[in-house]
């Protein structure tokens, strides 16, 4: 076991992996520029894709469970001549889009809506 040399203890500190001629080198590159990309951009465009799927089950359970349990709607106009805004509450999907169907075709002829659909009025102000 003899004493290191100065330039051995150099060569050990500095050592860096041979990559072979240019190609090797550039290959090496390509893939740590990959390595990169996909840690900086991908994960987390998947992340936040994971939150987007979760809200969207959200808001799909919160639209089914206001159906099934007979929450009512409110359905909400503001007549652009009158600057009031009109209100009525509806139970049920299909009445609500018939409601607005028929508010929007009301006010569109300029006509004072009053819907056929059951609804309550809670808002003439």
């Amino acid at each position: 076991m003899g004493k290191t040399k100065g330039r051995d203890v150099a060569e050990a500190v500095w050592w860096a992996p041979d990559v072979g001629g240019l190609d090797e080198l550039g290959v090496a590159l390509l893939a740590l520029l990959a390595v990169m990309i996909v840690a900086v951009v991908v994960i987390p465009l998947l992340l936040f894709g994971i939150e987007l799927v979760l809200l969207g089950l959200l808001v799909a359970i919160g639209v089914i469970g206001r159906t099934l349990l007979g929450r009512s709607w409110i359905v909400c106009a503001t007549p652009l001549a009158q600057g009031q805004e009109l209100g009525w509450r509806v139970v049920g999907w299909r009445r609500s889009n018939r409601l607005i169907d028929e508010v929007t075709y009301s006010l569109s002829a300029g006509l004072d809506p009053s819907p056929a659909e059951p609804a309550e009025l809670i808002r003439a102000a």
